[in-house]
């Protein structure tokens, strides 16, 4: 651990997790399970494993509530922008994990790292096909044009997607990601391209308390004129320079454009027991959107031969300008889930459009300290003024909150194979926004405060690192009620236990263990009037997960793959159930099994790896829980091939 932190430094150590990443971003090397240092969630290139993922940490969203850095600065931005042509993957950090992170937040924090650039000319190219069908091929490269001085990694790709319910959709991604080093700094400056096309799920929303039936996966088929269209520009830079002994200043600045041309919502309302439903079309108008953001850090980094210390000052900022809303809607007439059910494309009489404008700036004092290998303390304030304006038709809507937000957690070493933690950690995020079956789906809910307590253990024996912890986290919980109108119901908190295991019990086996287990619940009038059930929507008791990778040792480069995945019963729908008991709906607990195979070997002197993989082996029909009583078809048995090479 001291070498680690006399090799990276306590500013740096956020980054550290990447050094897994195989060296000089080739894609030969990807595995997410030999990249893992926890089971709470790591992504390489398209592999991602974990117990938790970058939209649920804990039973939150880390990227509804506006909680995502590249290489550890501030940014705000929406998903499509962060192609695998920009970022090599991500990490999740919560807990234990983020100790050495400056300003970490309730919800957790997505931790993206950019595609490097180094002084050797790299090509990859990687090619497949995914797991319901379609093909893909991608390009990355790391061309030096200053040796030592400047280099740019550049990137493209194409891909053309099936799904479980039957639609395909394309993708095409564009990157340039320019590099300076010089004396005392770096520079590194981004651009992305991606346009994406295809049909959107159907949404299923059912009339009482019982799920959709099952149906055939890959004959569940929309409309051939509904086909959406979005694209997507994001670019920005980050410096780092060393201004003085000691001292480090840290800058970002990013921006995303993103207009969708085209945008359709295909509704199944009323679904019966036998699938019967009433298919409803909804059309929006172009919607374009637009986010800023950045981060400025100074920091001050004095060490001696028993203490390191980093105090940071900084000043974050975004601001945020979305259309939404406006849409037409269409009676297709009566259909039945799982059978197409083609309709000839009406006139859609589109309606004003709504504005949501988003403005907050956060500055704030952070300290990080660690007395050798026995101690580390972790503080942070931040002060921060939250605005949002959202205007429609004629109307202005303002809601203002300022907040004094805080954490502090510490870490005590007694011996060299254990590490003691607890933490508290208090923010204001963004609330996620109305689910599309809502009538409100338009309206932009206010920030939320939120709270986070926890504490827990780490144990490490040679190969094996175990992470044990308790949490408890609350947030205001906003759902729809019997009018089906998207509002604040009460309060949730989530406690839970969480336990992750790493280890290497033989030659050639690498384990990633993981299982969360929550207590979730509503609190407030709401649940006493019988406005909605004790449990929060879309939460789950239990999730589980073990990665498993061997390397056979009789055929060198040969590895095997094996993934379990448990998933609690989910819980579907606000409102309780008579007919269930006085319950609400909830969709069955689930146990899926995925396996594979990776085969490394090498043409002439390139560098290459196969791969394949089958997964929901045993054929489970999943659904999707997008809203009270509504629901995508989410996944069902898949193979998928790749083919990736260095040059």
């Amino acid at each position: 651990m001291d070498n680690a932190y006399r090799t990276c430094g306590i500013m740096a150590a956020h980054i550290c997790a990447f050094v897994a990443v195989p060296a000089h971003g080739q894609r030969v090397g990807e595995n997410a399970v030999t990249a893992a240092s926890d089971a709470f969630g790591v992504s390489v290139g398209a592999e991602r494993i974990g117990v938790y993922a970058t939209d649920n940490v804990r039973g939150f969203s880390p990227i509804t509530a506006g909680n995502r850095r590249i290489e550890g600065m501030y940014v705000d931005t929406l998903t499509a922008g962060l192609t695998s042509r920009l970022v090599t993957g991500s990490t999740i950090r919560v807990g234990l994990g983020a100790l050495a992170y400056p300003f970490p937040a309730p919800s957790g924090i997505v931790d993206y790292g950019l595609r490097p650039a180094g002084d050797e000319f790299v090509a990859s190219v990687v090619a497949g096909r995914p797991g319901y069908g379609g093909a893909y091929v991608e390009v990355d490269a790391q061309v030096p044009l200053v040796r030592g001085t400047l280099s740019s990694a550049v990137g493209a790709g194409y891909s053309n997607n099936e799904y479980s319910d039957g639609r395909s959709t394309t993708d095409l991604t564009l990157g340039v990601i320019p590099r300076l080093r010089f004396e005392g700094g770096t520079l590194t400056a981004f651009w992305t391209y991606d346009e994406y096309r295809g049909a959107s799920g159907s949404l299923m929303v059912t009339a009482g308390p019982f799920l959709p039936p099952s149906f055939e996966p890959g004959r569940f088929k929309g409309q051939s004129w509904a086909d959406r269209l979005q694209r997507t520009h994001n670019y920005g830079a980050i410096g780092r320079f060393d201004l003085a002994r000691d001292w480090r200043l840290s800058i970002a600045a990013f921006e995303a454009r993103s207009t969708r041309h085209r945008t359709f919502i295909d509704l199944f309302l009323d679904v019966q027991r036998d699938g019967t439903a009433s298919n409803v079309m909804i059309s929006e108008p172009v919607l374009p959107a637009r986010w800023t953001s950045g981060e400025a850090r100074l920091a001050w980094s004095p060490r001696s031969e028993d203490f390191a210390h980093q105090f940071e000052m900084s000043l974050r900022g975004r601001d945020k300008k979305a259309e939404g809303g406006g849409g037409g809607s269409a009676l297709l007439g009566p259909a039945r889930i799982g059978v197409p059910n083609p309709a000839p494309e009406p006139q859609f009489e589109f309606q004003p459009t709504t504005l949501n404008s988003v403005t907050q700036w956060s500055a704030g004092l952070s300290y990080i300290g660690r007395w050798r290998r026995f101690a580390e303390l972790n503080l942070g304030v931040q002060s921060t003024d939250y605005r949002q304006t959202v205007e429609r038709d004629g109307t202005t809507g303002e809601t203002r909150d300022r907040e004094l937000i805080y954490s502090a957690s510490v870490a005590v070493q007694p011996i060299e194979w254990m590490t003691i933690y607890g933490g508290r950690t208090i923010g204001l995020e963004e609330t996620p926004a109305p689910p599309q079956s809502a009538v409100n789906r338009d309206d932009a809910p206010p920030a939320s405060r939120t709270e986070q307590w926890d504490a827990g253990v780490r144990l490490t024996f040679g190969d094996t690192r175990i992470v044990a912890g308790v949490f408890e986290a609350r947030r205001p919980y906003f759902a729809t009620d019997e009018a089906n109108i998207y509002r604040r119901l009460g309060e949730r908190r989530n406690r839970g236990v969480e336990l992750s295991v790493v280890t290497q019990p033989v030659t050639g086996l690498r384990a990633v263990a993981g299982l969360i287990y929550y207590d979730p619940q509503v609190l407030g009038p709401a649940v006493t009037l019988g406005q909605t059930g004790p449990r929060p929507l879309n939460s789950t008791p239990v999730n589980a997960r073990l990665d498993l990778d061997y390397a056979i040792p009789l055929i060198e480069g040969l590895s095997m793959q094996l993934a379990a995945i448990h998933t609690g019963d989910v819980v579907a729908s606000t409102r309780t159930y008579a007919e269930l008991g006085g319950k609400q709906l909830r969709v069955p607990a689930v146990t899926t099994l995925d396996v594979g195979a990776r085969y490394r070997f090498a043409v002439g002197e390139v560098p290459m790896a196969a791969r394949v993989s089958l997964q929901n082996v045993t054929g489970e029909h999943l659904l999707q829980v997008a809203g009270s009583n509504s629901f995508f078809l989410r996944d069902a048995r898949r193979i998928s091939f790749q083919l990736s090479a260095d040059f």
